[in-house]
């Protein structure tokens, strides 16, 4: 029942135009910023604690339109996941560097695509659907009715999933070897890693993507797909920093989160800030992220 209820809710937000869905999630932003709900209070915190070279009234205004941005990816997403590859095909402005993804996949070395959590990540596979298929990994979400959805969703331009166990990364290391593409979010809280910086933080970083480097021998390439000032979305394919390659470990991770941070910093207010990205912490670091007094928000007036 969940399910069919659950799917046809996204069936109806998957016929709504795309400035439509756009317009509605800058209202809806706007509106978390104004009520001041707990994810205008994340999105706060951190932007506090990761652009503290802003004013205060321009840390006020990165937190409304990233709850806006973050609105409209939600929106957006139903006919991301639903609609044609043509209609999706329209949402396109244009790529930018994407030699640097084509010399990569061009090395029939394997290919790992960093895919941060910034403007539509979910249009990502209608983009790559040009250049082939790809593996990326899958979080099963919390409400089992939507996985077979979300599979179904996901697969449909002939991508695979695997899980998040040990027989889906053996399935990672066997598709790069194989010279393939593999895709993966290398900016959520892992159940185990090391820290490292981030945005001048200290974020506990999975270490999965190093080792595939270093086993594999894969290439990198960081991909972003953001909202363009019509609307339309820019693909930008970027280098990553050299140290994510780097034999030490700790050096490769830190070298990935600062391809990340690049990746974000030129384009600050598509970043979703609502994320509790620090909510693990060194030993004696106290806990972030606790909001008991109203007073801890502050929307401009």
């Amino acid at each position: 029942m969940m399910t069919r209820l659950a799917s046809c809710l996204l069936w109806v937000l998957a016929v709504f135009p795309r400035k439509l869905s756009q317009t509605l999630g800058k209202f809806i932003g706007w509106l978390n910023y104004r009520i001041g709900t707990r994810v205008a209070k994340i999105s706060q915190e951190n932007i506090l604690l990761c652009c503290p070279e802003l004013s205060p009234v321009e840390q006020k205004q990165l937190v409304l339109r990233s709850l806006q941005h973050t609105a409209q990816t939600m929106l957006e997403t139903p006919a991301v996941w639903l609609g044609s590859r043509a209609r999706l095909e329209s949402w396109f402005e244009s790529v930018a560097n994407e030699k640097a993804l084509t010399d990569a996949i061009g090395t029939k070395k394997g290919v790992i695509v960093l895919l941060p959590h910034l403007g539509n990540w979910e249009l990502f596979n209608v983009y790559f659907a040009r250049h082939g298929s790809m593996t990326a990994l899958y979080h099963p979400p919390r409400q089992a009715y939507l996985q077979p959805i979300m599979r179904g969703i996901r697969e449909r331009f002939g991508n695979e999933l695997v899980a998040t166990n040990k027989k889906g990364l053996a399935r990672l290391f066997r598709c790069l070897e194989a010279g393939g593409v593999v895709t993966i979010l290398p900016d959520q809280v892992p159940s185990s890693g090391i820290f490292s910086s981030f945005f001048g933080m200290q974020a506990l970083t999975d270490v999965l993507i190093p080792r595939l480097i270093k086993r594999t021998g894969a290439r990198v390439v960081a991909i972003t797909v953001e909202r363009g000032s019509d609307g339309r979305f820019v693909v930008h394919c970027r280098e990553p920093e050299p140290e994510i390659f780097d034999d030490d470990e700790e050096v490769a991770v830190r070298g990935m989160n600062k391809t990340i941070e690049v990746c974000v910093r030129q384009s600050l207010a598509q970043y979703q800030w609502e994320y509790k990205r620090f909510r693990e912490r060194p030993a004696g670091e106290k806990k972030i992220y606790r909001f008991n007094k109203p007073e801890e928000y502050h929307p401009p007036h």
